[in-house]
């Protein structure tokens, strides 16, 4: 197993002690299963980034707190080198790549995502309710088609299109084409949502 995989999972169980959760408590708060979890935790198997978002939300974390790389520097200042970002090679076809190092109390956070022909950001299980939560989220699409879902509406984004929206409004996006889609996700938490709201007043 890589050894960013393994980093995450130990940073997964470490929290999971921090906050006193047996393995039972936490599935009950992230609606993954126990079993999973231990698996997880013990290197036994490599989780898909829904899993592992699924169990950052149940630990109470920000999902970017679990790929943290890079030289935190004083006065809110972080420096991630390009030769030391890490990718995430989901096996279900999506790799995620922390483009941004971190910084204590941060609002904002950028992603570059691939996906694989057929994937979404749902992981096409149209069982699952499509996402929601408090904050901002822009998608810039670098190469390939991306259909992108709001609400009832739905939008076809290529190379250069970007799409700005606010994350209480249900939302999906999903490459239906036969080629990999390269896109970059610019998102603004949902604690960070709050703090600009207030600082804005």
């Amino acid at each position: 197993m890589k050894e960013e995989i393994r980093r995450i999972a130990d940073r997964m169980k470490a929290w999971r002690a921090e906050a006193g959760l047996t393995l039972q408590e936490l599935a009950d708060r992230s609606g993954v299963s126990a079993s999973a979890i231990h698996k997880i935790e013990n290197h036994q198997t490599v989780p898909t980034i829904r899993i592992l978002l699924k169990v950052a939300s149940g630990l109470g974390r920000e999902p970017h707190q679990l790929f943290e790389v890079g030289e935190k520097l004083p006065n809110g200042v972080a420096v991630l080198r390009a030769e030391d970002r890490q990718t995430w090679a989901s096996p279900n076809g999506v790799d995620l790549e922390k483009v941004v190092g971190p910084i204590g109390g941060a609002l904002i956070d950028l992603w570059r995502i691939r996906h694989a022909a057929g994937t979404s950001s749902d992981m096409s299980n149209p069982e699952e309710p499509w996402r929601r939560h408090e904050g901002e989220v822009v998608i810039l699409v670098e190469t390939g088609q991306l259909t992108v879902g709001v609400g009832e509406d739905q939008w076809e984004l290529g190379p250069g299109d970007t799409i700005h929206l606010n994350t209480l409004q249900p939302h999906r996006w999903a490459n239906c084409s036969d080629e990999d889609v390269s896109l970059f996700i610019f998102s603004l938490s949902q604690g960070g949502a709050r703090t600009l709201k207030g600082e804005a007043r």
